[in-house]
C-alpha cells in the first residue's frame, strides 16, 4: 500500500514540477531498459546538480506547504527511498509518466 501511495504522490508532484517545462523537456533513460534508472539518477545529479536527498527535499516542500495529496501519500516526511521508488517506477515497462 505504501508503494502505491508513493507512486500516486510522486506522479502528482512530477506533474506539478513538470507542467511548465513539458514542452522543453527531453527524455532521459528509456523505460523498460536496464540503464534507465542509472541514467535518470545521474542526469539529475550531473545536469541539474541535485542529489537524491535534494530531490526528496523538493517533494518535501509540497508536504510542508500543506498539499493534502502529498501529506496523504508521504506523511510528514519524504524519504530518499520514496523518491528512488518513484524513479524506479517510471523506469519500468509501464511508467507512471510516459516519455514522449
Amino acid at each position: 500500500m505504501r508503494i502505491r501511495t508513493v507512486l500516486v504522490v510522486s506522479a502528482a508532484a512530477a506533474a506539478m514540477w513538470g507542467a511548465p517545462q513539458i514542452a522543453s523537456a527531453h527524455p532521459v533513460g528509456e523505460p523498460g531498459t536496464p540503464t534507465c534508472f542509472g541514467q535518470r539518477i545521474s542526469h539529475g545529479s550531473s545536469d541539474h546538480g541535485l542529489t537524491p536527498k535534494e530531490r526528496a527535499a523538493g517533494l518535501q516542500e509540497f508536504v510542508d506547504a500543506g498539499d493534502p495529496l502529498a501529506i496523504e501519500l508521504f506523511g510528514e516526511t519524504v524519504s530518499v527511498q520514496e523518491m528512488i521508488k518513484f524513479v524506479q517506477a517510471n523506469c519500468s515497462d509501464d511508467p507512471i509518466i510516459p516519455t514522449p
